[in-house]
């Protein structure tokens, strides 16, 4: 219903133009963008966009967009494969007036490569100034930002008491990929979980350790100022 959807400002292509949207498997990241591109779409069949008052959409050439698995047994196509086939053609196409949406870019491959690769298309769609969005859970993508002025982080929140999704966007920062806590949510045995944690390298458990803890105090945060705002409302 219209009461429990989350609204979220968006905003892409003033001063960056690759967003890259980080966060939990289950936290709607794919959602996020799909939103978009489906705003993108609404403007160019003349329908009206779901956005608030004074809201801007500009008209896009086209819509590129990798999402989903594509492989094809058929055509001999791995899922790396079709991914890479697709990309390549995207990059081919893509234009500074065109929208990119690109869901979990350069997976299906060893990590290292596959970060790479996703790294450089992004920048040659970023040289060409088209809008792009990427999700990822690679951190060397989350590090762009801090590198390059073309590209912002985003994340999606992930409550770390309920071990839901949010759907509320948070721009300027990367969020943690949250996985051993979403496989527990799903039904992973415990025992297999904390094999899990003792295997994982430690940079990452650092890293994914001190993005939770931000998650956490988002959280906080955000109830402290809906107890307060409540507390005034009765005063």
């Amino acid at each position: 219903s219209a009461e429990d959807a989350v609204a979220n400002d968006f905003h892409l292509g003033t001063g960056y133009t690759v967003l890259i949207l980080s966060g939990p498997n289950a936290g709607g990241k794919t959602v996020a963008m799909k939103s978009v591109g489906l705003a993108a779409l609404f403007v160019r069949a003349g329908l009206h966009v779901p956005a608030q008052e004074g809201a801007r959409v500009p008209l896009v050439d086209r819509i590129l967009a990798d999402i989903g698995d594509e492989q094809d047994i058929r055509e001999s196509l791995s899922t790396f494969s079709a991914h890479m086939a697709n990309l390549a053609e995207i990059v081919r196409m893509a234009t500074k007036n065109s929208l990119v949406l690109l869901d979990e870019v350069g997976v299906g491959t060893d990590p290292g490569e596959g970060s790479a690769i996703a790294q450089a298309i992004l920048e040659s769609l970023a040289d060409r100034g088209a809008r792009c969005i990427a999700t990822t859970h690679y951190s060397l993508l989350k590090e762009l930002a801090a590198l390059d002025d073309r590209f912002c982080n985003a994340s999606v929140d992930f409550d770390p008491e309920t071990l839901a999704p949010t759907y509320r966007l948070r721009f300027g920062i990367s969020g943690a990929s949250s996985a051993t806590t979403v496989a527990a949510r799903m039904g992973m045995p415990l025992a297999l979980l904390e094999r899990a944690n003792t295997l994982l390298e430690h940079e990452d458990r650092q890293l994914d350790g001190m993005l939770s803890e931000l998650a956490s105090s988002r959280a906080a945060l955000e109830r402290e100022k809906r107890e307060a705002s409540e507390l005034r409302f009765e005063s």
